[in-house]
């Protein structure tokens, strides 16, 4: 049962009837209500974002790149619409229209990019307008404005020396100083100076140093000209240029310099050297020649070594030449009465991928008194490869002289194996990549790929020539002619005893003269030159054939010495090939004493047989060919069979150029080859490359002959 009855508190709660306490709940009430206020206040965002407009590429003086984009920072986080909405870029001309372009976020950065170049000398309106919100609804009410003008067409600021200059010296480097910064290839690309000078050219900001690498003519009117295609890095054309000034006259003269000037991919272990056109006084040179970064190392006047005819009896000079080089040099004639070259040899190898700076004194002196006006110029040295497989290696003159160079099979980090003062005529290389031989001024040297251990194989007073690497990598075959020119034949050299050596023809070495060869060793006639190897071998190395250097006579040789050379009534023009899968030789050849030329066939037997026409090198991968041709309009021509009595396929046939050397990739889907032109064919086109059907052709580098793909 419930009752009506009032019910009284027990006494001990009847404080929650008193005024105390009914105040103390209206307390707590109030600072309630204050917080709840304060929390509105603080803790809700009601404040609207701020920006600043800035541009991306300011060209200083005021003015902007005409590829610039414009850069909108915010305070906050915000819209991304919004804020687009309210950007816009116009050109300050009445009713033009908004510059188009993209938007990109970063952070709390807008960049506005425009989609095409900006115009020359133009000025732009930037504005921010109201309505950008963050992402708590805040509205951004004001605007900003940022007004930018871009800039003009780019200006030579100053030359040196100056435009009409006389008595200008002739070792005198030129200065170019531009306005902005420029695309320095391209600017390279549309100057010209007339008459030609080689020179190292180097930027350093806006200025553009043109060092000549050797000293100018004198008394010589010399035009520096900057045309197409040269631009600023924006792209935007300068207009034409040109200056004049004119040099003082005579002095002794420099007639080439190794490392050329701006090579790259330099051998760290190449010496460097001026040739003079005239003999120097040894008293002279000291401290002549010096680097940076610093290089110790020792200094000496010397006659390079030269084979173009006997001496069995070295002169005093030569001998010194020998002494003085890390590559000793044949004995031969002399040049040049006395010696004509300076030589510095660095104490240790250069560090790799550095540019060096060469300074030549104008203290060396003729033997007459007459001193050099000095000369200075740099190059850039590569890296000491560490092996050679599946790399392409030919060979360039880029450094100063014909040298051995190796690349990877795109075209990319050339850099020299090489580093001799005289041409190298012939080379080798050891089927793991690991060895190399080569030939120059008439001496065979083994070596390590990476460029160091050298090892002269040729002793002394011998001519040798043609050096080709047996197929078990334990010997070298050589044509040696002895110190009067006497043709001896072709000799083994053993590389594991060292002293196995052996001869293996009784003649057929080539001829003296090798140093005598034209850039790259390119020889202006189809085929390779005589000092060059031109032998293949079975696959256990007991039989060989070759075209004989002293008369192209091909001729097949027992290597196991049971039967008598056999020499062919055959005139080659090419390095014979092995074909495993007819299991004979293939060679370019001709039975009419050069009439017709045709590729042959030729067993271990001695039977020979043509099986198609050619003209000179080939090149196999054991069962398809590769083969250069003449072509119709004259030139010569790049032709590949998948097997050597199958149909032919073309794959060149520009008359501009002519192919020779070709080598196959290992899974024998590419030949790289080198080219000529056509109507100079001494003077080298590049090495290219071409898959085997014809498409992807491919220009390697811009220089080099004789390429060879390693496995």
């Amino acid at each position: 049962m419930i009752s009506s009855c009032p019910v009284e508190l027990p006494k001990r709660l009847g404080w929650l009837k008193s005024g105390r306490f009914i105040r103390l709940v209206s307390v707590v009430a109030a600072l309630a209500l204050l917080a709840g206020v304060l929390y509105n206040a603080i803790a809700v965002d009601r404040i609207p974002p701020t920006y600043q407009i800035k541009v991306s590429s300011p060209a200083g003086g005021g003015v902007v790149t005409t590829l610039t984009s414009i850069d909108v920072e915010f305070s906050k986080a915000v819209r991304h619409p919004t804020a687009e909405a309210a950007f816009s870029m116009t050109e300050m001309t009445s009713g033009s229209p908004a510059v188009v372009g993209t938007f990109h976020w970063q952070g709390l950065k807008m960049i506005f990019t425009p989609s095409a170049k900006l115009p020359l000398s133009t000025k732009f309106h930037v504005r921010v307008a109201s309505g950008v919100q963050d992402l708590a609804g805040n509205v951004q009410s004001g605007s900003a404005d940022l007004y930018v003008t871009t800039v003009g067409a780019p200006t030579v600021v100053s030359v040196s020396p100056a435009d009409g200059a006389s008595s200008v010296d002739v070792g005198s480097s030129i200065l170019i100083t531009f306005d902005r910064l420029m695309d320095t290839q391209k600017v390279i690309a549309g100057l010209t100076l007339q008459p030609d000078i080689t020179y190292q050219a180097s930027w350093n900001g806006t200025i553009l140093t043109l060092s000549p690498t050797r000293p100018m003519a004198y008394g010589t009117t010399y035009t520096v000209r900057i045309g197409d295609p040269a631009v600023d890095t924006d792209g935007t054309k300068l207009p034409p240029f040109v200056a004049s000034f004119k040099t003082v006259d005579a002095g002794l003269r420099v007639a080439s310099l190794v490392p050329a000037p701006n090579s790259a991919g330099v051998s760290i272990y190449s010496q460097i050297a001026v040739m003079f056109a005239e003999p120097i006084d040894p008293s002279s040179i000291a401290g002549a020649i010096k680097l940076t970064p610093p290089v110790s190392g020792s200094i000496a006047a010397i006659t390079l070594p030269d084979d173009t005819a006997p001496t069995a009896n070295p002169t005093a000079s030569e001998t010194a030449a020998t002494t003085s080089s890390p590559t000793p040099a044949a004995s031969g004639t002399a040049a040049v009465p006395g010696p004509n070259v300076l030589v510095f040899t660095p104490d240790n190898p250069l560090a790799a991928h550095t540019t060096y700076s060469v300074t030549l004194s104008s203290t060396v002196k003729r033997t007459d008194g007459q001193v050099s006006s000095g000369d200075t110029w740099s190059f850039i040295t590569g890296e000491a490869p560490t092996n050679a497989l599946n790399q392409i290696a030919f060979l360039s003159a880029r450094s100063g002289v014909d040298n051995v160079w190796l690349m990877n099979y795109d075209g990319s980090n050339q850099r020299e194996v090489t580093s001799e003062l005289v041409p190298v005529s012939g080379y080798d290389i050891s089927g793991d990549g690991l060895t190399i031989v080569y030939s120059a001024a008439g001496i065979v040297k083994k070596m390590s790929i990476s460029g160091d251990s050298t090892t002269t194989l040729t002793s002394g007073g011998n001519f040798e020539y043609a050096p080709t690497i047996t197929p078990d990598g334990t010997g070298v075959v050589v044509g040696r002619r002895d110190a009067s020119g006497q043709d001896i034949g072709y000799w083994r050299y053993s590389f594991v005893s060292g002293t196995d050596t052996r001869q293996i023809t009784p003649d057929g070495a080539p001829g003296l003269g090798s140093v005598s060869l034209g850039s790259e060793s390119l020889i202006g006639t189809q085929g390779m030159s005589s000092w060059a190897g031109r032998a293949a071998f079975t696959p256990d190395g007991t039989s060989m054939l070759m075209v004989r250097g002293s008369d192209n006579a091909v001729e097949l040789v027992d290597m196991t010495g049971a039967n008598q050379p056999d020499v062919l009534d055959l005139q080659g023009t090419s390095r014979p090939v092995w074909v495993q899968a007819d299991n004979a030789f293939y060679v370019t050849a001709s039975a009419d004493h050069g009439v017709t030329w045709a590729l042959w066939s030729i067993t271990t037997s001695g039977s020979a047989t043509i099986v198609s026409p050619a003209w000179s090198d080939i090149a196999s991968t054991g069962s398809s060919l590769a083969l250069i041709v003449k072509g119709g309009d004259g030139s010569n021509h790049l032709e590949f069979l998948a097997t050597p009595d199958g149909p032919a396929t073309m794959l060149t046939d520009d008359p501009v150029y002519s192919e020779s050397g070709p080598s196959f990739s290992p899974d024998g889907g590419i030949v790289v080859f080198a080219r000529t032109s056509s109507s100079t064919p001494n003077i080298p086109a590049g090495i290219w490359a071409i898959n085997t059907d014809g498409s992807g052709l491919t220009n390697l580098s811009t220089d080099g002959a004789y390429p060879r793909w390693l496995p």
